[in-house]
């Protein structure tokens, strides 16, 4: 039997965020076969300039860890230096508002519960989180 990566993912906390943007992730589960692309979406709205969308990973009894944040346009991905598989993560914007979390070659240590939030720097609030992948 191959290696698999599993993925449920349902959305935690999802609609109206403080300062009016949503977060919504729509998968509920998928499981890919090692060393297959992976696609995790988070749909965010009513973004502005200020905010970046941020994914974070939770492995069974430790806490989150951030993967990477990008901006509003998608152009900008800054990678958390401190997590060691950072660059097997980007973020491809699909459409407007669709921030999706690519895996480039999944591998069971990719294995976990993925969170997206969206953080505006300008108030410093998070506003919303969503997304557990395992």
């Amino acid at each position: 039997m191959k290696d698999v990566f599993r993925c449920v993912c349902c959305s935690l906390l999802s609609g109206l965020g403080v300062l009016g943007q949503t977060v919504e992730q729509p998968e509920l589960f998928s499981t890919k076969q090692n060393g297959k692309r992976a696609f995790i979406s988070c749909k965010v709205t009513g973004l502005s300039n200020s905010n970046y969308v941020h994914w974070y990973q939770q492995k069974d009894g430790e806490a989150l860890k951030r993967i990477l944040y990008v901006n509003k346009d998608g152009r900008s991905t800054i990678r958390n230096s401190d997590f060691s598989e950072a660059n097997d993560f980007t973020v491809q914007l699909q459409n407007e508002n669709d921030y999706a979390l690519r895996v480039h070659a999944v591998k069971p240590s990719h294995s976990g519960v993925y969170y997206c939030a969206c953080w505006d720097t300008s108030s410093h609030s998070e506003t919303n989180c969503s997304h557990p992948l395992q």
